[in-house]
């Protein structure tokens, strides 16, 4: 119970400092632009400066939601496999990568879902729909209960692998700091903000492709996906497109919500 609710904490602070990066990076993906000026203009047209901060609702419950069940599943996975948190020691890099993947996948169904609202507040003004719940009756209306996992396939493409690369690389590194700098703060930050911006960088094709399909601008599946990704947007490079909004993401939230679940855990 102790991973869950320290999940919860994790949640909650991340969302309020990364909201507004995650507004720019889901701007500059559905609209497949590279230039943060550009997406920063695009959300004050469309909502103003309020904007940066649509869809925070929505991103609680993401964030909420996704960090609770991956850091619980993960550690209910590693006390399966044998092994425990508050014993690194008896922790292999395998019994990490297995764990992170397992967590990876059950949080991919509370986010593919959550996300969905997220994005479609971000990428939509006010004179279209206006809250989650309006936005919810609006996809059931107009798409059915079927649109309510739109994206879903892609979102366990890319939390599931990336999730265990995530768990694999981050124990190892922060240890390796930890020598050189003699801080566990520092280097716990330093070590999650890394491997954030790592798996974040690896995700980041499918995740394109996610933002694409739950914005609505798309429907085709993953994989014609990327392939008219690579077609129409300049190739490998059209599949990091809002990459310095994501890895700039990526590093604070994996940074503090490591450290937060890390510390908090250690409450109860």
């Amino acid at each position: 119970m102790k991973d869950y609710l320290a999940g919860l904490f994790a949640g909650i602070t991340t969302t309020f400092i990364v909201h507004p990066i995650d507004t720019i990076k889901v701007t500059m993906q559905s609209h497949s632009t590279h230039s943060i000026p550009k997406a920063i203009k695009l959300i004050i047209k469309l909502n103003s400066i309020q904007g940066f901060y649509r869809g925070v609702p929505a991103h609680l419950l993401v964030q909420c939601g996704s960090q609770t069940s991956f850091y619980g599943s993960y550690a209910h996975c590693l006390r399966f496999l044998g092994s425990d948190r508050d014993n690194q020691h008896t922790i292999s890099v395998l019994h990490n990568f297995i764990a992170g993947s397992f967590g990876g996948l059950i949080q991919a169904f509370p986010s593919s879902i959550l996300e969905l609202f997220k994005i479609r507040l971000q990428t939509t003004s006010y004179q279209q729909e206006a809250n989650v719940y309006q936005l919810f009756r609006h996809i059931i209306k107009t798409e059915g209960y079927r649109g309510l996992f739109r994206g879903l396939h892609a979102t366990i493409w890319r939390d599931s692998p990336t999730y265990g690369i995530y768990m694999m690389i981050y124990d190892p590194l922060k240890a390796y700091l930890h020598l050189s700098i003699n801080s566990e703060l520092i280097s716990g930050f330093i070590a999650g903000g890394t491997v954030g911006v790592i798996s974040w960088t690896l995700a980041c094709p499918v995740d394109i492709c996610k933002s694409k399909q739950q914005a609505g601008y798309t429907n085709k599946n993953l994989f014609q996906c990327l392939l008219e990704i690579y077609r129409i947007e300049n190739g490998i490079h059209g599949f990091f497109c809002g990459w310095t909004a994501i890895a700039t993401r990526a590093f604070l939230l994996n940074a503090i919500s490591l450290f937060v679940w890390d510390r908090t855990r250690r409450w109860f």
